[in-house]
């Protein structure tokens, strides 16, 4: 997809794709998806039109309603460039996960996502939003079910695969694969 601007069908087919290249291929809903992407740049009627007509502005997501201002990950500042300390800090929140082959790595499973959500939405306090939290669950979570790996006990995201997501921007190999990228 162009770094600028992409149609709604464009997108959802997309993420559908992808996440049907996760493992145990996990099914979003693609009007979900649509309504998304729909509303992302803004929610005026003027807003809504554009993006249905000419398409969801990816370069344009940062001041939209689905924006956190801060409240979130801190991962990527507002020029999309990568906070090391940020990506770094995941490791705080994360544990010693086994793989489907009992291998061990770094991880995070479904309450350590929890756990570092909130506390994001804590270290936020007196500039957040109630919805701000509420944003976080359509985001971590729904990474955990697309990208997340089949572990020893329960499903977990490898923090080196995140790394290789936010700094180097491509799936995981196993993912890429399956999707004929790899």
């Amino acid at each position: 997809m162009p770094d600028d601007k992409a149609s709604i069908g464009e997108v959802t087919k997309t993420i559908v794709g992808v996440a049907k290249a996760g493992d145990g291929a996990p099914d979003l809903p693609a009007a979900a998806i649509r309504a998304i992407a729909l509303m992302a740049n803004g929610l005026s009627p003027l807003q809504l039109t554009r993006n249905a007509l000419g398409g969801l502005r990816l370069n344009e997501l940062r001041g939209g309603p689905l924006d956190k201002k801060g409240a979130g990950s801190r991962m990527l500042d507002e020029k999309a460039t990568i906070k090391r300390a940020e990506l770094d800090r995941l490791d705080e929140f994360a544990g010693d996960q086994l793989d489907a082959d009992g291998r061990a790595e770094r991880g995070l499973s479904l309450d350590d996502l929890k756990r570092m959500m909130d506390a994001n939405f804590e270290r936020a306090a007196g500039r957040r939003r109630q919805i701000d939290r509420r944003l976080m669950d359509g985001e971590w979570p729904i990474l955990l079910q697309v990208m997340g790996k089949q572990g020893k006990a329960g499903r977990y995201l490898s923090l080196a695969e995140v790394r290789e997501l936010f700094v180097e921007r491509r799936l995981p190999a196993r993912m890429a694969k399956r999707l004929g990228d790899g």
